[in-house]
C-alpha cells in the first residue's frame, strides 16, 4: 500500500498512525497521531492543488511543540510522509473537534473538504 492508502484505510477504522515528515526545515523523527481527513487542497492564490492529511498529532517530535502541547490538529503534505504505519494494536480514536480551551480544531463540513477522499 501507498501512502494515500494507508491512511484512507486509517481514516476509515479510526485507527492511530505513525509517520515522519520529511520537509525541509522540519524537525526529523516519528509522529504519532490520529488521521481525521485526507483531501485535495487548492490554494486560493496559486491555484496549485495538493493532497494533505490533517492529523490530531499525539506525540513524537514537533516543530511547535512549546507553543502548541499535544494533542494538536496538524496538517502535513502528503508527498512529505514517509514510512506510515497504522498501530493495529492501539485502540480506535474517536474524532477530536475541540482543544483544552473548548475551540473547536476539526469541522468535518469545513469548505476545504470539498474534494475530500477520506475524513471521519
Amino acid at each position: 500500500m501507498n501512502t494515500l492508502e494507508i491512511l484512507t484505510k486509517a481514516i476509515n477504522e479510526r485507527r492511530p498512525v505513525v509517520y515522519e515528515y520529511n520537509k525541509e526545515g522540519k524537525v526529523k523523527g516519528e509522529r504519532f497521531g490520529d488521521p481525521h481527513a485526507v483531501f485535495i487542497f487548492t490554494s486560493k492564490t496559486t491555484q496549485v492543488q495538493t493532497t494533505k492529511v490533517h492529523i490530531v498529532q499525539r506525540k513524537g517530535v514537533s516543530d511547535s511543540e512549546t507553543e502548541s502541547p499535544f494533542p494538536a490538529f496538524r496538517m502535513f503534505n502528503i508527498e512529505d510522509l514517509a514510512n506510515v504505519k497504522i498501530l493495529e494494536s492501539e485502540e480506535r480514536f474517536e474524532p477530536f473537534y475541540k482543544d483544552k480551551e473548548g475551540n473547536r480544531q476539526y469541522n468535518p463540513e469545513w469548505e476545504g473538504y470539498k474534494n475530500v477522499i477520506a475524513k471521519v
